[in-house]
C-alpha cells in the first residue's frame, strides 16, 4: 500500500465493507487474508518523512526493562533471568517463565476476540490460532513493519497544566476532546501512518509506589489505571486519522478495570474490529520531557516485536529517534 492508496480507504462510518463483517470492522478492507490491520498505514514513503525528522540524533529507549513490575502485573508468572556457565570464559542466559506481556508489549491481532462475534480481526476463529499455529495473525508478520513518523499527546502534563489533579494509579479516562485539546496546545498534527503514544503518567505513579504497594495492586481484580476513553467516537477518530498503532504507558490503554462483557471496550473495537495494534507499559516520560524541552512531539519510531511465528505478543523492542 502506498499514500495515494489512503483515498480509497472507507471512513469509520462506511464500514463496514465486507458481506457479513460486524459492524464497525475493517474486515475485508486489506485483503481476507491480511495481518496487519492499521499497521498498512505504514508505508516506505512514511518511513523515509518519518527518517526525516531525526534531527538531534537522541534516542529514547521505550521499553521497561523485563521483570520491571514486581510482582508481576494480573496474576503473571514473575521471569527468572539464569545465568548459564558455558566455560571459563563463556555464558549463555536464559529466561524461565518469560510471558511476552509481562511488561512493554504490543498487543498483537490474536490477543482478543470480540465477545459477540467470536472471532478475531478479519474473522479469524480460535480454533485457526490454537490449532492451525496462528499463521494468519502471528505477531511474526509485524517484524519488519514497525517504523514510522511517531507523534505523543502528553496527556498527564496538558491536565496538570490546568491546574486539574490527576491520580494515574485510580480508574479514570483521558477524554478524546481532552487528547484533541492537548494536541492544539502542542502543535501536534496528525498524520497517517502516525504511531500515536499517550503519556498517561501511570508508568511514573507505579514506579513511586512501595513493595506493599505494588504487591497490593498486582491481582487481576486490585489493579486500576487511568486510560484514554473507550468509545465510539474515539475508535472513529482514530480510524479516520488513519493511526497506525496507539500506545500509552498504561497497563491496558484504557480505563482500568474493564468490562470484557461490555461491547464498546477498546480491546474489542481496536483488536478484532479495527485491527488498530494497542501498546501498554511504554516508558513516555524521557521522551515526554524532551519534547517539552525542544517543543516538537514528532520523532521517528522503530518497534522490532520478536519474530516468533504464530506469537500472540511482544515486548516492542522499540526506539524514539529524534
Amino acid at each position: 500500500m502506498t499514500e495515494r492508496d489512503f483515498h480509497h480507504i472507507p471512513t469509520f462510518d462506511q464500514l463496514p465493507v465486507k458481506s457479513g463483517a460486524p459492524p464497525e470492522s475493517c474486515w475485508g478492507v486489506f485483503g481476507d487474508d491480511d495481518p496487519f490491520g492499521c499497521l498498512n498505514f505504514l508505508t516506505r514513503e512514511g518511513v523515509v518523512e518519518a527518517a526525516r525528522l531525526v534531527q538531534s540524533g537522541k534516542i529514547f529507549r521505550l521499553d521497561a526493562k523485563i521483570g520491571f513490575a514486581t510482582p508481576p502485573l494480573f496474576g503473571r508468572a514473575t521471569v527468572r533471568h539464569n545465568v548459564i556457565p558455558l566455560g571459563p570464559l563463556a555464558h549463555d542466559d536464559l529466561l524461565d517463565q518469560f510471558n511476552t506481556q509481562e511488561g512493554s508489549q504490543w498487543d498483537g491481532l490474536a490477543h482478543v476476540g470480540h465477545i459477540r462475534h467470536q472471532a478475531f480481526y478479519n474473522g479469524v476463529r480460535v480454533s485457526e490460532i490454537r490449532e492451525g499455529h496462528n499463521t494468519r495473525l502471528g505477531i511474526h508478520h509485524w517484524a519488519a513493519k514497525f517504523v514510522g513518523r511517531g507523534a505523543l499527546i502528553d496527556a498527564l502534563a496538558f491536565r496538570r497544566a490546568q491546574g486539574r489533579d490527576v491520580n494515574p494509579l485510580e480508574s479514570g479516562c483521558y477524554s478524546l476532546q481532552e487528547l484533541q485539546e492537548a494536541l492544539h496546545a502542542q502543535h501536534t498534527e496528525l498524520k497517517p501512518g502516525t504511531i500515536l503514544l499517550i503519556r498517561t503518567g501511570w508508568m511514573e505513579a507505579y514506579e513511586a509506589c512501595d513493595a506493599e504497594k505494588k504487591r497490593a495492586m498486582a491481582p487481576m481484580e486490585n489493579i486500576r489505571a487511568i486510560g484514554v476513553e473507550a468509545s465510539r467516537e474515539m475508535a472513529a477518530w482514530l480510524w479516520n486519522n488513519r493511526i497506525a498503532a496507539i500506545a500509552t504507558d498504561s497497563p491496558a490503554v484504557e480505563p482500568l478495570p474493564i468490562d470484557f462483557r461490555d461491547e464498546g471496550a477498546l480491546h474489542y473495537r481496536a483488536l478484532p474490529l479495527l485491527g488498530l495494534p494497542l501498546g501498554e507499559l511504554f516508558v513516555l516520560a524521557p521522551l515526554a520531557e524532551d519534547c517539552a524541552r525542544d517543543r516538537r512531539y514528532e520523532f521517528m519510531v522503530v518497534s522490532t516485536p520478536l519474530h516468533v511465528e504464530g506469537g500472540i505478543a511482544s515486548p516492542p523492542n522499540a526506539v524514539a529517534i529524534k
